[in-house]
């Protein structure tokens, strides 16, 4: 940072232009700049989602009426924390990987296939639990109780959502904005150069 100040306060600038050192340092200098804003804007957006686990989600007569009124997936970005809330009355975890499913619902043994990324441990009634995700992708999970239980979350890359199907994400945007900056610095050394010239 010492280093772009101390190159910003020489009173000849063009010293800065016709370097070819200062210039690649201060490109440099802006591209790590623009990185570490980056990282900054990701984590100045990142927010906590509550989910329930619903009253009577244990409960195998009421799946119908649960996924009727609980959502399924919750789409969030990378950084973002999910919080469970246990509202039912018997335990439950939350556990990365395949649940159960129809064939749960329908008493088979199969119990589900956790996959590593994500486990609670039990969660008592009322207390909750937090996970923090890193990376982006489709993640299903279940409780590893009641292994018929089974949800997702997909994470994406942290941005803007400009409509329903397109989503501007910040490291495209910080790219945008170096071209445009690199571009209008470009066009004011041509210029500058020329008007010497003349």
């Amino acid at each position: 940072m010492r280093i772009v100040v101390h190159l910003l306060s020489l009173k000849d600038h063009t010293v800065i232009m016709t370097n070819p050192y200062a210039r690649i340092g201060a490109v440099t200098g802006i591209f790590f700049l623009g990185l570490m804003t980056l990282l900054s804007v990701e984590n100045a957006y990142a927010k906590t989602v509550h989910i329930d686990i619903p009253f009577g989600d244990h409960d195998k007569n009421l799946r119908t009426v649960i996924e009727l009124y609980s959502q399924i997936n919750h789409n969030v970005d990378v950084g973002d924390t999910i919080s469970w809330l246990n509202d039912d009355q018997v335990s439950h975890t939350v556990t990365s990987g395949k649940g159960a499913g129809l064939s749960g619902f329908v008493g088979s043994s199969e119990q589900g296939k956790p996959d590593g990324y994500f486990s609670s441990g039990v969660i008592e009634s009322g207390k909750s639990w937090s996970f923090t995700f890193t990376k982006t992708g489709f993640f299903t999970y279940f409780c590893e109780i009641h292994p018929w239980i089974e949800r997702s979350i997909t994470v994406n890359e942290p941005g803007i959502d400009i409509t329903q199907e397109f989503r501007l994400t910040y490291t495209a945007l910080l790219t945008i904005v170096i071209v445009l900056v690199a571009s209008i610095a470009t066009i004011l050394l041509i210029k500058r150069v020329k008007n010497k010239k003349s």
